[in-house]
């Protein structure tokens, strides 16, 4: 059985949601298992009338131009269209807490790259059994 990667994503900030989907690019070369857990502002950032829209960062707000010329400079994808090439070359679910698309009026069809809905133990339960467990 592949070892397994689980991501509990609260933070929707564009510079955030780029470092997971490099550590999922990872993940995936190493035929690992990926299992994606979207909270509060990780379901926002999934929204279909959402996604690739919002480009607010966490912090250096004044190298936000920068960010973003330097990531096409150096021809890296928006993070948006890395995920969804990486569920597609590898074992990758994303799943969405119930409560948070309830937040956002949201249900798993408003949701893009999304594979279900959960509960907070589901994502405790997938947490604690992953050989890394990360919170973004």
């Amino acid at each position: 059985m592949p070892e397994k990667m689980v991501i509990c994503v609260f933070s929707g900030t564009y510079d955030r949601l780029v470092g997971m989907s490099v550590l999922v690019s990872g993940a995936v070369a190493l035929d690992m298992e990926v299992e994606i857990y979207l909270m509060l502002w990780g379901s926002y950032a999934f929204r279909k009338d959402n996604i690739g829209k919002d480009t607010e960062i966490s912090e250096h707000f004044d190298l936000k131009d920068r960010l973003f010329e330097g990531m096409k400079k150096a021809g890296l994808k928006p993070w948006y269209e890395l995920l969804k090439e990486l569920k597609q070359m590898g074992n990758v679910k994303i799943y969405a807490c119930g409560a948070a698309a309830k937040t956002w009026d949201a249900e798993q069809k408003d949701l893009e790259f999304v594979d279900g809905l959960c509960g907070a133990s589901e994502m405790v339960t997938a947490l604690s059994e992953a050989k890394i467990a990360l919170f973004i």
